[in-house]
């Protein structure tokens, strides 16, 4: 059943200056740099009709984006920027009610969250890992891609609101360089110490391959070089102890002396 022109028919009928006192709250919350492309500002404008048309029977904000995104999935994207404008100071409720309702579209969530700055990216992680943790890392990774001076910060927030998303967290940036990635198991380690003893795989997972017989010797030496400094990062954080990291270091041929580079404080 097609609802949406009957809504639109009826939305079009109230004011709205129901929405009037939030204005500037909305007006600080825009980026100002976020442009919406013409269909999708047209979408936007519908979906802000019909939230002030569910308002007045009486929905609240959470009932009426659930509604809207379990009719209309394929619009995530201005239903939320609809949903964040009309109601501000709702965007808690707003990040859950969508997760919740299309988990599989936590990237775009909090994507628009975070281009309408309507909180701080270490809130706006938290709500999405206590809704469904199983997506953390996909959440990490979008303000990783839009705001990445707050990677750490929400990497923390993470894992100390689940633990158990260090794993994701981590094999979701197994592509990154090694010094970032060296950052982001201080990160992880530092957060939560204890998950070292739960990690050593993962660690060896993410110094890479260890079939050196198909290996040239600029990639065994690159290798070497990233498994000492993410080794590194993981041991001095006490992420992992002396028995772990010798296992690891076996795992991967490193010699005494890499051992040793890896003890030793910078």
């Amino acid at each position: 059943m097609k609802v949406l022109p009957a809504l639109l028919a009826t939305s079009l009928f109230f004011s709205s200056g129901l929405y009037a006192n939030d204005s500037a709250v909305i007006e600080s919350l825009v980026n100002k740099d976020t442009v919406l492309t013409e269909d999708q500002q047209r979408l936007a404008d519908t979906y802000k009709r019909m939230l002030r048309y569910y308002e007045q029977r009486n929905f609240s904000s959470t009932r009426s984006v659930r509604v809207l995104l379990s009719n209309y999935p394929h619009h995530v994207t201005p239903i939320l920027y609809a949903a964040f404008e009309r109601y501000p100071r709702h965007y808690r409720h707003i990040i859950k009610a969508a997760i919740d309702a299309e988990p599989a579209f936590t990237r775009e969530i909090i994507s628009v969250a975070l281009n309408l700055q309507v909180a701080d990216p270490a809130d706006i992680v938290r709500i999405a890992v206590e809704t469904e943790p199983s997506y953390a890392e996909t959440a990490v990774s979008a303000v990783d891609e839009i705001q990445p001076s707050h990677l750490n910060d929400v990497i923390r927030v993470a894992v100390t609101t689940e633990p158990n998303t260090a794993d994701g967290i981590l094999r979701a940036h197994h592509q990154a360089d090694p010094s970032k990635l060296a950052t982001i198991i201080h990160t992880v380690l530092s957060a939560a110490p204890a998950l070292g003893n739960y990690l050593t795989d993962t660690l060896s997972d993410l110094i890479g391959s260890n079939d050196s017989k198909t290996m040239t010797e600029a990639e065994r030496d690159a290798r070497r070089k990233r498994a000492i400094q993410l080794l590194r990062s993981a041991y001095q954080n006490g992420g992992i102890n002396a028995d772990q990291l010798e296992a690891i270091a076996a795992r991967h041929q490193l010699t005494e002396t890499d051992l040793s580079d890896i003890r030793t404080e910078y």
